[in-house]
C-alpha cells in the first residue's frame, strides 16, 4: 500500500514539473479583438479612437492597430500568456492585457503624467461566409483605416490551368506600410466553385535596384506570354515597367524584364534597360515615359510595347524580341487621340496612362486609357482622374491588321463607356487595366472585364493609401 502511494505521489510530482509550469492554454484566446469602450480618468473617450484592433495568432504573434485622433499606427509584437494575464513584447515596450474568459475581453490599462487610460476590446464573432471575392468589388488588401499600403496600376491574364481558371495579376505596391517606394506586387487568383476569386497572399515581382535607372520605384506592370529568347534559354513571359530615381515620379523610364514562369523570378534585362530612356534636356515634360502596355503579335518574340510618353502621349514601339539578347525595333509611331473623348462632352488631344487588348471575335482593339477628368474635384491635391475611359477600333480582322493600322495611323477610337464615381462608388478612378488573355488578347468577348484602381479625394492620411483595385464589366 506504501508502495503505492509511493508512486502515486511520484507521478503527480513529474506532472506537476512537466505540465504545471507551462505557459497557460491560449488558443481560446486567439482571435480578432475590436474597441469597445475607451474610458480616460473615468471619462468616455470611444469615440476618439478610430480604430483599436488586436490580432492574436497561434504562433504567439500578434498585430495592434490604432487609429487615434486620424492618427495611425501599427505594431507586430510577440506575446506570451499567464492564467488571464497576457504580455505584448514589441522592441523595447511591454504591454499588458486582461483577459475576461466570459465575456471575451481584453482590458488594457496604462498610466502616463497622472492619467489613466483603460480600454476594453472585445473579440469579434466568426461568421461563416463564402470563401473568396466576387471580381465587381475590391479584389484584395487590407482596409483602408488599417494600414498605409496601397495596390494600383495593375496588369491582369486569365489562363486555364489544369482544369481551374487562373487570374495573375501584378500591380503597384508599397512593401513597407507608410513608405513610399513602389514595388511590383504579384498575387494569383483561383475562380472556386460558387464563381468567386481566391487571391494567394501578396509577393513581389520586382523591386528598385540600388544605383541603377530603377533605384527609387518600379511600378506600372504589364505582362505578355511568348517566346523570348536570352543567353541560349527560352522564357515565356515579358514585363515592360516603369522606374525612376526620383522621389517625386517624374523623370520616368521603361524598362523590360523576363521570367519563365508568372510568378518569377523575373530577370531584367540590364543591357537594354531602359529600352525607352527619357532625354530630359531634349524632350518636353517632367514625367518622362512609362505604364506601359504589351501585345503579343504571332505568339512568339514579335510584341507591340506602348507607353505613356508626357512630350507626345502614347507612344509604341514594334520589336522582335525572339533575341533578346539583340532585340530589332521595327518601327515606332505615336498613338493618335482622334474620337476620344470625356465625361463632359468633349475631345481629348492626348493620349494618357493606357492599357490595350484585342477582341479577335469582334475585330476590335479595346483601349482603357486616362480621360483628364476631376468630377468630384480635388478636396486636397490628387494626381489622378476621378473617370478612367474604354475606347476601340473596329474591322481589325487579325493583329496582322492591328499592326498595319497603327503603322499607317489608319483609325478613329469610338467610345465604349466611362468608368468613374457613379460606377465603382470611389471618388477617383484612374490606372485602367483590361482583363486579358496571356498574349493579349480580351478574356472575354461578351464582356469587358477591367481591373479599376480606385480612391478618395479626402482622406486623413495621404491619398495614396487608398489606392485599391476594384473589378469592373462593362458590356460590349
Amino acid at each position: 500500500m506504501i508502495k503505492k502511494i509511493t508512486l502515486l505521489i511520484t507521478v503527480l510530482i513529474t506532472a506537476f514539473i512537466l505540465y504545471g509550469c507551462k505557459e497557460t492554454d491560449f488558443e481560446h484566446m486567439l482571435g480578432v479583438y475590436e474597441i469597445e469602450s475607451a474610458t480616460l480618468n473615468g471619462l468616455d473617450i470611444t469615440d476618439e479612437y478610430y480604430l483599436y484592433t488586436i490580432e492574436l495568432r497561434e504562433n504567439r504573434t500578434m498585430k495592434v492597430t490604432i487609429n487615434y485622433l486620424n492618427v495611425l499606427s501599427n505594431r507586430e509584437s510577440t506575446f506570451s500568456v499567464n492564467k488571464n494575464t497576457i504580455t505584448e513584447k514589441h522592441q523595447n515596450d511591454t504591454y499588458k492585457y486582461t483577459f475576461d474568459g466570459d465575456s471575451k475581453t481584453l482590458t488594457h490599462q496604462s498610466t502616463e503624467f497622472g492619467d489613466t487610460l483603460v480600454v476594453v476590446l472585445k473579440m469579434k464573432e466568426i461568421i461563416d461566409v463564402p470563401t473568396g471575392v466576387d471580381f465587381e468589388g475590391i479584389l484584395f488588401g487590407e482596409s483602408i483605416d488599417l494600414t498605409k499600403r496601397f495596390n494600383y496600376a495593375p496588369s491582369i491574364l486569365i489562363e486555364e490551368v489544369e482544369g481551374k481558371t487562373v487570374m495573375h495579376i501584378w500591380y503597384c505596391a508599397n512593401r513597407l506600410s507608410g513608405v513610399i517606394v513602389d514595388h511590383i506586387g504579384y498575387r494569383k487568383g483561383i475562380l472556386n466553385e460558387d464563381n468567386l476569386w481566391e487571391f494567394s497572399d501578396e509577393t513581389y515581382a520586382l523591386a528598385p535596384t540600388s544605383d541603377t535607372w530603377d533605384s527609387r520605384h518600379t511600378c506600372d506592370p504589364s505582362v505578355i506570354k511568348g517566346e523570348f529568347n536570352y543567353n541560349n534559354e527560352t522564357y515565356n513571359y515579358m514585363m515592360a515597367y516603369l522606374g525612376c530615381t526620383t522621389e517625386d515620379y517624374s523623370n520616368n523610364e521603361t524598362g523590360i524584364a523576363i521570367a519563365k514562369k508568372p510568378e518569377g523570378p523575373w530577370i531584367k534585362m540590364d543591357h537594354l534597360n531602359p529600352i525607352v530612356p527619357w532625354d530630359r534636356d531634349n524632350q518636353s515634360g517632367s514625367w518622362g515615359t512609362g505604364m506601359p502596355s504589351l501585345l503579343s503579335v504571332d505568339g512568339k518574340g514579335k510584341v507591340l510595347l506602348f507607353y505613356s510618353n508626357s512630350s507626345v502621349g502614347v507612344s509604341v514601339d514594334y520589336y522582335d524580341f525572339t533575341n533578346m539578347d539583340q532585340p530589332d525595333l521595327i518601327f515606332t509611331r505615336n498613338i493618335s487621340a482622334t474620337g476620344l473623348t470625356n465625361p463632359n462632352g468633349t475631345f481629348l488631344n492626348y493620349v494618357g496612362l493606357a492599357d490595350f487588348a484585342y477582341d479577335p471575335i469582334r475585330k476590335r482593339l479595346y483601349m482603357s486609357s486616362y480621360t483628364n477628368t476631376k468630377n468630384p474635384p480635388d478636396v486636397t491635391i490628387t494626381r489622378v482622374n476621378s473617370h478612367g475611359a474604354v475606347h476601340y477600333i473596329d474591322g481589325l480582322e487579325d493583329m496582322e491588321a492591328v499592326v498595319e493600322a497603327i503603322r499607317n495611323q489608319s483609325y478613329v477610337w469610338q467610345l465604349l463607356d466611362f468608368i468613374g464615381p457613379e460606377d465603382t462608388g470611389y471618388d477617383r478612378n484612374h490606372n485602367l487595366g483590361l482583363v486579358r488573355d496571356p498574349y493579349g488578347y480580351l478574356y472575354n468577348s461578351n464582356q469587358v472585364m477591367v481591373v479599376v484602381s480606385t480612391g478618395h479625394v479626402d482622406y486623413p492620411n495621404d491619398n495614396i493609401y487608398t489606392y485599391r483595385l476594384m473589378g469592373y464589366i462593362i458590356q460590349p
